[in-house]
């Protein structure tokens, strides 16, 4: 079906009739969906509140995205809330995925404006188009039935009107509105699973496969009627998870296997496992299965009849530091010791975990260069990063432990006073 601008409107009316609330905060990027939404809701004179996130990492576009959104607001006189955060400089520090931390980004800001006014609703400009990427997105994840039955129109205080809509109608609809909105050039690189999807693979299987968009669909409707029954299945045996921590094999090996993804889900353990849990459950006892997230190590480990659940935190312990004077410059260096000349230390020496924005000048190169680059060039995992520690005065960066030594303290052959500084990690 294609709608007219009237069809719209008026399947806008119904849908907000049918889900009152004494405020809308609506999610708007300044791209097309959003931006039409928004001008919907507006004429609608429905009570609004604009919620936008600047992420920073598009530098001008991302400023000129806010500027596009403010504007609108502030012509229409539309309260506005804007979330400003750098998240490179936060992956820096604590690693991750930039879509999954910006997704976490995003929806923590939405709950917490919700949070504040009482029976307020979020509304999303998520389309049709979306819900087949997220479908097929969702297929290549390995995804359970809650991944594969897609979006809803209505989640709670969760709502989704143009879902019924293709992005050309969107698109037209804008045009015939005169709607401005700005287009989010990163989009069209294929940098990601999603913008392959959208940009490759899902325009060569609808030219392939005429009737794809309605086969999806009706296999989402499937797995939504089908969802309800799989959670309570689920729910009772993750219970009996959490209470004793194991899970007898035979209860895992009648589950079906979109009921064994949707436990591992429940559980918090990567789907990627799946293959690894049905061979576990036919390994000899003592096998295992580790894996780690942050500092937290979990295992699971093949006993007679169960899996055993066993978690353990990884604690995280600041090295001992020794700092005693020498007149002796040595022949051989080693990391776990550095030598500094006293005269050039301001202060008193301490360490700590490193911080964006701290710089070191290294032994070998010319000018500066960011701990973030130093931790970045030397590979360190994503879930250690946050714990690399630096050594410091009350003036400067001394060194960034095991990886780079700063050139400003430094001692030398010539240098009167040396301090000789050992750290031990046991």
């Amino acid at each position: 079906m294609v709608y007219t601008m009237n069809k719209i409107v008026e399947y806008l009316k119904s849908f907000f009739a049918t889900n009152p609330a004494d405020l809308y905060f609506i999610a708007v990027s300044g791209g097309v969906d959003s931006m039409l939404l928004l001008e919907l809701m507006f004429q609608e004179n429905l009570p609004i509140h604009v919620l936008h996130i600047n992420y920073h990492l598009r530098e001008i576009d991302s400023e000129e995205d806010e500027l596009l959104v403010s504007n609108f607001c502030e012509s229409n006189n539309i309260p506005i809330t804007v979330e400003s955060i750098h998240l490179k400089e936060k992956l820096e520090v604590n690693g991750g995925n930039l879509q999954n931390e910006a997704r976490k980004v995003r929806y923590d800001f939405f709950q917490k404006e919700l949070n504040k006014v009482p029976n307020s609703k979020l509304v999303l400009a998520h389309h049709l188009n979306d819900q087949l990427e997220t479908f097929l997105l969702q297929l290549l994840r390995n995804a359970g039935i809650a991944g594969l039955s897609g979006m809803k129109p209505v989640n709670n205080k969760l709502l989704r009107p143009l879902l019924n809509f293709k992005k050309e109608e969107i698109y037209s609809l804008a045009i015939e509105r005169k709607i401005s909105w700005r287009e989010d050039k990163s989009n069209a690189k294929n940098d990601y699973n999603r913008n392959r999807l959208r940009n490759e693979i899902i325009p060569y299987l609808s030219s392939e496969i005429p009737r794809l968009e309605k086969s999806i669909l009706l296999l989402q409707e499937m797995f939504q009627e089908n969802l309800l029954e799989t959670n309570q299945k689920i729910n009772t045996i993750y219970l009996e998870i959490e209470k004793l921590s194991c899970l007898k094999i035979a209860t895992w090996n009648q589950l079906q296997s979109i009921e064994k993804i949707e436990l591992l889900k429940k559980l918090i353990i990567p789907t990627s496992l799946f293959d690894s849990f049905n061979k576990l459950a036919q390994a000899q006892k003592g096998a295992k299965i580790q894996w780690n997230t942050n500092l937290i190590q979990k295992l699971v480990i093949r006993e007679n009849d169960y899996f055993q659940f066993i978690t353990n935190e990884v604690e995280f312990k600041l090295p001992k530091i020794e700092i005693e004077k020498t007149t002796n410059f040595p022949s051989t260096f080693y990391k776990s010791t550095i030598y500094l000349d006293k005269s050039k230390i301001k202060g008193e020496i301490s360490l700590r975990k490193w911080q964006i924005g701290d710089r070191i000048y290294p032994i070998g190169l010319q000018g500066s260069k960011l701990i973030s680059d130093v931790i970045t060039d030397a590979k360190i995992p994503n879930h250690l990063r946050e714990n690399q520690l630096v050594l410091t005065d009350d003036d400067k960066i001394l060194a960034c432990l095991n990886l780079s030594i700063d050139r400003r303290a430094i001692a030398s052959k010539s240098s009167q006073s040396i301090l000789k500084i050992t750290f031990n990690f046991d």
